[in-house]
């Protein structure tokens, strides 16, 4: 389905690229953070953005896998 959203559950303090002032720099998503991203936001750079508190922030695939945890049964 295009377009959908999925909501996951940070489980363990991880890293994600927040745009600040034209460059990207590192910040800590703390365990408990819900964020969602949408089914075509993955690319083959290895990172995928996400939204997190009414911010656009890239975190790495991988760390997703991870140090996330699908959220279901909750509508978007």
């Amino acid at each position: 389905m295009p377009n959908e959203r999925y909501r996951y559950r940070i489980t363990d303090p991880t890293i994600a690229m927040f745009k600040e002032e034209g460059c990207h720099i590192a910040h800590v998503l703390p365990a408990g953070a819900i964020i969602t991203i949408d089914d075509d936001d993955y690319n083959e750079s290895g990172f995928v953005d996400v939204n997190w508190a009414d911010k656009k922030v890239m975190m790495f695939t991988q760390d997703l896998r991870m140090h996330a945890e699908q959220v279901r049964g909750v509508s978007c």
